[in-house]
């Protein structure tokens, strides 16, 4: 079989998600990981840079940037561990996604670990985040889905990123879910 690289993509965007019949799906065939790639990249900068229900037309998440911007706690305090999701940690992150949107390959300063602030958590280890409530978080509104390893696409290497910005809002939330994956030949 030759070499074949499948994008696909899944999505309620520009709009909400209200139910899974919102959720539209693509998938397109390519030659070789490169075009894929570029292709790839050129659907997310197009969704993360146009102002829509997930994104605000900057390349921030909308949800998760009001998230971070909203956290009231005193980070220089002695009172929490290193393993305290911070504001300063969060923003990290985003910048790190944010790169991920303009189509860098750029490894986050991000230190391997799980880390908490009892309403979200984030897991980081060889090369991926991911995002989700805890503790407390999904029965007040906070249940993200935000996971993916594609910091760093340089090698060929199947690639995710999947969100579903569920933070705090009262209202339906966006679906996209986008993987790179090199087809295998089927076996009977």
């Amino acid at each position: 079989m030759r070499n074949t690289w499948v994008l696909s993509i899944k999505t309620s965007l520009p709009e909400v998600c209200c139910s899974r019949g919102d959720l539209k799906t693509s998938a397109f065939a390519f030659e070789s990981f490169e075009e894929a790639r570029a292709a790839l990249r050129k659907v997310l900068k197009k969704l993360a840079y146009t102002k829509n229900s997930m994104f605000d037309g900057k390349g921030n998440i909308i949800y998760f940037n009001n998230y971070i911007e909203n956290l009231t706690y005193d980070e220089d305090s002695d009172y929490y561990d290193d393993d305290f999701l911070t504001s300063k940690k969060l923003k990290t992150a985003e910048r790190a996604l944010k790169n991920i949107f303009k189509g860098k390959d750029a490894v986050p300063k991000i230190k391997d670990g799980f880390y908490t602030n009892y309403m979200i958590a984030y897991t980081y280890e060889n090369g991926e985040i991911n995002f989700r409530g805890d503790d407390d978080g999904p029965c007040n509104g906070y249940d993200p889905v935000l996971r993916t390893n594609m910091f760093d696409m340089l090698r060929e290497n199947n690639y995710f990123l999947y969100i579903d910005d569920v933070f705090g809002q009262d209202e339906a939330t966006t679906e996209l879910y986008i993987d790179l994956l090199k087809a295998e030949d089927f076996e009977e």
